[in-house]
């Protein structure tokens, strides 16, 4: 591969949401795979390969919509809850056709620190996103406080030491949805010092 090839790949890597996806509309089970085969390729320190997904499609992608409306009905204080949240968190699996959530295995040995796991996740999920365009599926990596809950961490049956770090949700664009054009980044030359 030429480096202009792999350049020009990660560069049109783009977050796109739920409003800018088919409605109704579902990815088939065997390119999901496809995605998360890319992300079991990612580096871990002592190869713990800590990376762990949850994936929900079809009937139990609807069912994780309407509980995680009520986990956030549940876990929100009374003053800060709002009811069209609720109904917008209910409505999403009618454009959203798969949510993966994100998940860390901890090592039993504790051989290396949290932080280094969740890097480890966080490549793992990075592969997914770069997977994504050449396979037509559009999607983001959202992070809902109430993913982070003791909650959720019972919903997903992660043990005491694992944790979730987020949803991966993803669709298929609206048919004639124009190519959304990259923001610029501010220049690399910006955010490095050399010594």
């Amino acid at each position: 591969m030429q480096i202009e090839t792999l350049t020009n790949f990660i560069i049109n890597r783009q977050s796109l949401f739920s409003n800018q996806m088919e409605e109704g509309a579902s990815i088939e089970k065997d390119l999901i795979w496809s995605l998360l085969k890319l992300a079991n390729y990612a580096p871990s320190h002592r190869r713990t390969q800590p990376w762990r997904f949850r994936v929900f499609h079809e009937e139990s992608k609807n069912i994780f919509f309407t509980d995680l409306a009520n986990l956030y009905k549940e876990t929100t204080k009374i003053e800060l809850y709002d009811e069209n949240k609720y109904k917008k968190i209910a409505n999403k699996s009618t454009s959203i056709s798969t949510v993966i959530a994100i998940c860390m295995k901890r090592c039993s040995k504790e051989s290396v620190p949290v932080f280094e796991e969740e890097y480890a996740v966080a490549c793992a999920v990075q592969n997914i996103l770069l997977g994504m365009k050449p396979l037509g599926i559009i999607g983001y990596w959202s992070t809902p406080k109430m993913a982070f809950t003791s909650e959720m961490k019972a919903y997903l049956e992660l043990n005491k030491e694992d944790k979730c770090m987020g949803f991966l949700q993803l669709g298929l664009p609206k048919q004639g949805l124009p190519e959304i054009p990259q923001k610029e980044n501010d220049p690399i030359e910006l955010k490095v010092t050399w010594h």
